[in-house]
């Protein structure tokens, strides 16, 4: 795959989340492929992530991961992320209040030679989205 590609290619990843199939990412996420940090309860490699996507929809409706910029350097892609939903499902220990929230995230996504993510380094704002949601009023 020409290296040119791996800014399209990658729009995969953020789809399996708006459309709600982890099938999405075994066309672009190497089977071994390693998370930088892993989610709490997090099984490795491509299949265990591949788990966590219908948890992650129940717990928030509505969501739409929307990209706002994509840098490539070589075989890595920078993403810039936002994502807006809505938590219906408890969260981190935090019960649903049905409220809106939009969080950023940052992510790393380094291509191997096959064109597939190797490896993704990966940032959200958690905290701001659980002041959103409400988390912390009594």
């Amino acid at each position: 795959m020409a290296r040119d590609d791996y800014k399209e290619k990658i729009r995969i990843f953020y789809e399996t989340f708006n459309q709600n199939d982890p099938s999405l990412l075994d066309r672009i996420i190497a089977e071994d492929w390693v998370h930088i940090p892993a989610a709490p309860g997090e099984e490795p490699g491509r299949e265990g992530f591949k788990k966590l996507i219908p948890g992650f929809a129940a717990t928030f409706g509505n969501g739409k991961l929307t990209i706002e910029d994509i840098v490539q350097e070589g075989n890595k892609v920078a993403v810039r992320s936002s994502y807006t939903a809505t938590q219906v499902g408890p969260f981190a220990g935090f019960p649903a209040k049905g409220r809106p929230f939009t969080i950023m995230t940052i992510d790393i996504h380094e291509f191997n030679d096959q064109g597939m993510v190797q490896k993704t380094w990966h940032l959200e704002d958690w905290l701001g989205g659980l002041f959103q949601m409400g988390a912390f009023e009594k």
